[in-house]
């Protein structure tokens, strides 16, 4: 039995590489079960015991990939740890740390931000891209707040201006550096960047609430 499973493991894991080198060649909408399958050494058949259709497959290689990258950090909030904010700093370096030395991790950001076609027939996967934006909103959001609570940032922040601000600049640099990673040194210039966005929440009165 415990052979079983380990053989049915290893085979989940299989898929979920080839599926992670297929849509980073070809594409998400442009990449079939088959071909996943078929570069995995298994059957059509094998894949569908493992995985429902391409968008179960695709939250299955999201979840393997992203599900511990802020797990340090929420554990710091639930636990009411004395420096959420140097949490939170460390928890972004990670991100950009991961994606420089980490390659699965860099192939999925390259899907998610350049290879996830907009179009009717890759809906589901869109759907599915929507909800890890709101996913990584309400994160930030109750990281914010965490730091409020412990005096971090001025009480009439305004936070749900500052999560779009985080955002729009974590997405952009990613962009950026993706699209062309030589012409960026990102290990040299995620920190400056970071560091900057934190104290324009703690000193832009722009996004203080009125």
């Amino acid at each position: 039995m415990k052979k079983i499973k380990a053989e049915a493991l290893k085979t989940r894991e299989y898929l979920m590489l080839s599926a992670l080198d297929t849509f980073y060649q070809k594409g998400v909408s442009r990449s079939s079960l088959n071909e996943i399958a078929h570069n995995a050494g298994v059957t059509r058949g094998a894949l569908y015991w493992h995985f429902k259709n391409k968008e179960d497959l695709f939250d299955a290689l999201f979840q393997h990939i992203f599900s511990d990258i802020n797990r340090e950090l929420e554990q710091d909030i639930q636990n009411g740890s004395v420096d959420i904010w140097a949490s939170f700093r460390t928890a972004l370096l990670n991100v950009f740390d991961r994606i420089e030395n980490n390659e699965m991790h860099r192939k999925f950001c390259n899907i998610l931000h350049l290879k996830c076609e907009h179009t009717e027939q890759n809906q589901a996967i869109v759907s599915l891209m929507k909800s890890y934006q709101d996913m990584w909103r309400i994160q930030l959001s109750d990281t914010l707040n965490a730091c409020l609570k412990q005096k971090s940032l001025p009480e009439n922040l305004n936070i749900e201006l500052a999560v779009i601000y985080l955002k729009s600049v974590i997405s952009g640099l990613i962009d950026q550096w993706l699209f062309s990673p030589d012409s960026i040194k990102i290990n040299d210039i995620a920190p400056a960047i970071i560091d900057i966005s934190l104290s324009n929440l703690k000193e832009n009165p722009l996004l203080l609430r009125k």
